[in-house]
């Protein structure tokens, strides 16, 4: 494994060794990041140590540096732009769904992009387009021609425009709290096989119940297929399922229950307005992209120059405040000569006043952070 290394040579030049790989950016992250767990180790003994620990005995237990450690991470998250950073993601579209729940370290979703410039995407005859033609023809098949700068800029816009009108970015709404992301449309199946069912009934209508589906459209599927209901007035079957057991004798497919049914049965009229359908395919719908910003990772923060002495002084000034409660529950301790006085008071307004310093310093943007632009309105 190749270690980066860099230091001047005999005429004061800078001199770094290669990090390998197709080209100069081309690095691992273990190569140039110190774990976590080593910058949480040199926290813990940056705490220990200048509370004088081995000097004094110092009451703090693990469990307590770990909690100074966590709400240094969690204070700053919290008050630092720096802690957050932009980046993209892709999501798969499922099938006739509309929210999706994210990783939690996604704190904002900013824009949902798709592929196509519209609501239809594909190169069939319906879906021709006479500029975005004339723009390819004009680039990219005939050769030794140029369009010009501002054909490229029409087509540009254009496609902006078409983007706008027809589907190009979706409407959404995302909630922090629950990290739901709502899309303000159901994305439609790429194919699907349509059955036609003369009998429901169910074992029972506890979860995991066997259901019992009799069709005569039984060629179209084979186990371990998916099989969809929807419109079914009964309460319970509406659902996803896969097919668990296929019998031709008695034309008959079971699909074990995921929720509680309400009936054991369904009729003959309800029967009618029940859907039943298997995707040709189990491909997504869709693939979108999100613009999204999201937490940098704990190892991120450590390995920052600008960040990481002041999660150090967060958490030492946090810890001390621990100590000092601690301290504060008896004044002086019985002995010889009236005892010993203990400095609980002091740690606790010591450490008032450093954690509200830090949190000022933030405002200065000590940690790195990009400072407040301009503000209209």
């Amino acid at each position: 494994m190749a270690i980066l290394k860099t230091g001047l040579n005999q005429r004061l030049s800078l001199q770094a060794d290669s990090l390998g790989g197709p080209g100069p950016i081309a690095f691992q992250d273990s190569q140039v990041a110190t774990s976590l767990e080593t910058k949480r180790n040199d926290i813990v003994d940056y705490i220990r140590l200048r509370l004088a620990d081995g000097i004094v005995d110092v009451e703090l237990d693990q469990a307590h540096i770990d909690l100074a450690i966590k709400q240094a991470l969690i204070k700053y998250r919290q008050r630092a732009p720096n802690s957050v950073e932009e980046s993209y993601a892709f999501l798969e579209l499922l099938p006739e769904t509309q929210e999706y729940i994210l990783p939690s370290e996604i704190t904002q979703v900013r824009q949902v992009f798709r592929r196509g410039i519209g609501s239809v995407t594909g190169t069939t005859a319906s879906q021709f387009e006479p500029f975005a033609s004339g723009y390819l023809n004009t680039y990219m098949l005939v050769a030794g021609r140029v369009g010009g700068l501002t054909n490229y800029e029409l087509f540009t816009q254009y496609q902006e425009q078409a983007m706008r009108m027809f589907g190009g970015h979706m409407n959404f709404t995302w909630n922090p709290a629950t990290r739901k992301l709502t899309l303000v449309r159901k994305m439609p199946e790429t194919g699907r096989k349509l059955i036609r069912a003369t009998s429901l009934t169910a074992s029972g209508t506890a979860v995991g119940s066997i259901i019992t589906l009799v069709t005569h459209d039984l060629w179209q599927l084979s186990v371990g297929d998916s099989l969809h209901i929807r419109n079914c007035p009964i309460g319970g079957y509406n659902g996803g399922y896969t097919v668990n057991t296929i019998d031709p004798n008695t034309q008959t497919i079971t699909i074990l229950a995921t929720n509680v049914l309400q009936s054991t049965s369904v009729s003959g009229f309800d029967l009618r307005k029940t859907e039943f359908s298997s995707p040709i395919t189990d491909d997504p719908a869709e693939i979108v992209m999100l613009w999204t910003y999201n937490y940098k990772p704990d190892v991120m923060l450590c390995n920052d120059p600008y960040i990481y002495p002041w999660l150090q002084d967060y958490a030492y000034s946090f810890a001390k405040g621990i100590l000092g409660e601690a301290r504060s529950k008896f004044a002086t301790l019985a002995g010889p000569q009236g005892g010993t006085t203990l400095n609980g008071s002091a740690l606790i307004t010591e450490s008032r006043e450093e954690l509200q310093k830090l949190e000022e310093d933030l405002k200065n943007y000590v940690d790195g952070s990009m400072p407040l632009t301009w503000v209209i309105g």
